[in-house]
């Protein structure tokens, strides 16, 4: 029997992005960018792409490079880059080993396959888009990440998962080097069943994709408007204006737009009401923290992924998420360290103005011990904030033109990227690439995973509320 209060929770209005968000590392010092508007906001536009995360770059970056005739304006209902790019674990990461086996089951090997080529071809294109614009305050870093898994049951699932991603897609083997528990040990001094390394990197998003805009200022002016402080609160559909017809109202006042590109992500929902549910915001903690001198700085050549047994327990509301994720500075040597393990009501919330005390004393404590420190003093605690993601009920992003279900509007001029599911550094480039291409009518069906698009198919079944439900009641 579903739960009336998960149930609630999923469908709820998400919202516009809290005015007043906690605090995040990465976003200091801000870009001078960072607050960056017209005296007035353009009248018009020929396409309005609402947030300004990696995805709404990636979108503009690719409609500006390929359309020179477009004029484009990018709506920040905050400051540039303040959502969950700017507020993330700075891991280039995918999840192809431990998820592979998962994905044969619901998508078959053909639509996995896609699926794996695109997130490692998104961390490549990745490191392609630093040198292209040559960011170095970006510190992006070559190296190995180590997923250590937690408990036996979750490490054997892992080996079969990585010898079936190997049997299927043989020019990837090699890719993932299985450690037993004694050379987990031995080697890297982690406790845990056994673990598994994988070619990774990390990167300070936020530096990277607000240098970019300002790139992309400073050759395209012109016809390129950046409005922060414009939260779009509503749509309005106005056919008699076949030109433009979609009226934008922003507190600043409204815009006409013949296309639109929605990349806000977890707070998709507000603007896209069919969307409630299929896809929810699930909010995220990370601390950044000071071990002093005890520590090695290992930021040049590793970063870790912990992994356990989801859990959620309906009478206490517990939600532990399954996996802590860790970097660290290669600078300053400060650890930055994420993961959930708090009330369910906790995750599923699109308010990033507050972080919970309990989720950040939990860091604290979890941290010292993974890295074996076990009885050690909490560590300084250099930051703390919250950020929303965007999840979706199959667990893969959405990407392609809005239906008028999802709209509830009339039109075919509304696209939608959102729900990495908490990849969004192995996802949002080459989606918002896709969706730029999509909307100027190109195919892109050769490179996008067949799963990610908007289709009847997927609509019905397994992009539903019932199977998000499902999914977290299937860890009850």
């Amino acid at each position: 029997m579903q739960s009336p209060a998960l149930k609630a929770l999923l469908t709820q209005d998400p919202g516009l992005p809290k005015p007043n968000p906690t605090s995040s590392y990465w976003q200091s010092p801000p870009h001078p960018l960072s607050n960056t508007q017209s005296p007035s906001p353009p009248g018009k536009t020929d396409v309005a792409i609402i947030g300004s995360g990696i995805t709404g770059l990636s979108v503009l970056l690719t409609l500006l490079d390929d359309h020179p005739d477009l004029t484009i304006t990018v709506l920040e209902a905050r400051s540039l880059c303040s959502g969950a790019t700017g507020r993330n674990g700075g891991q280039l990461a995918a999840n192809a080993g431990e998820e592979y086996l998962h994905l044969v089951e619901a998508f078959g090997r053909e639509g996995t396959g896609e699926i794996v080529r695109f997130t490692f071809e998104n961390l490549r294109r990745m490191r392609e888009l630093v040198r292209r614009f040559a960011v170095e305050e970006s510190q992006v870093q070559e190296l190995v990440k180590v997923r250590v898994f937690l408990e036996e049951r979750g490490f054997e699932r892992f080996k079969r998962s990585v010898e079936a991603l190997e049997r299927d897609l043989p020019d990837l083997k090699g890719v993932y080097t299985v450690l037993d528990r004694e050379v987990l040990k031995r080697e890297y001094h982690l406790d845990g069943a056994g673990g598994a390394l994988l070619p990774a990197g990390t990167i300070w998003p936020y530096r990277l994709v607000t240098e970019i805009f300002a790139c992309l200022v400073e050759k395209y002016g012109h016809r390129l408007n950046i409005e922060t402080q414009t939260p779009v609160t509503s749509i309005v559909s106005d056919t008699t204006n076949p030109s433009h017809p979609y009226i934008l109202h922003t507190p600043r006042g409204t815009l006409r737009a013949t296309q639109i590109a929605h990349c806000t992500n977890g707070h998709a929902g507000h603007l896209l009401p069919g969307l409630r549910g299929p896809v929810y915001p699930f909010k995220g903690t990370m601390t950044v923290q000071d071990a002093g001198s005890i520590m090695l700085n290992r930021g040049g050549d590793l970063s870790w992924g912990f992994h356990y047994p989801v859990i959620y327990d309906k009478e206490s509301r517990r939600y532990a998420a399954g996996l802590y994720y860790l970097m660290q500075n290669t600078k300053t040597g400060y650890f930055f360290f994420g993961g959930e393990d708090t009330r369910i009501d906790h995750c599923l919330s699109s308010d990033d103005s507050q972080v919970e005390e309990g989720s950040i004393r939990h860091l604290q404590e979890k941290l010292p011990h993974f890295l074996g420190y076990d009885g050690a003093e909490q560590w300084r605690l250099a930051g703390g904030w919250s950020g929303i993601m965007g999840f979706s009920a199959d667990g893969l992003p959405v990407v392609g033109r809005a239906e008028t279900s999802m709209t509830g509007r009339q039109g075919e001029g509304e696209y939608v990227a959102a729900a990495f599911n908490g990849y969004g550094m192995a996802n949002c480039l080459l989606a918002g690439e896709a969706l730029a291409k999509i909307m100027m009518g190109k195919d892109s069906s050769a490179w996008l995973p067949k799963a990610y698009g908007i289709h009847e198919t997927r609509l019905k079944e397994p992009l539903t509320l019932d199977h998000a439900i499902e999914s977290f009641e299937l860890n009850a």
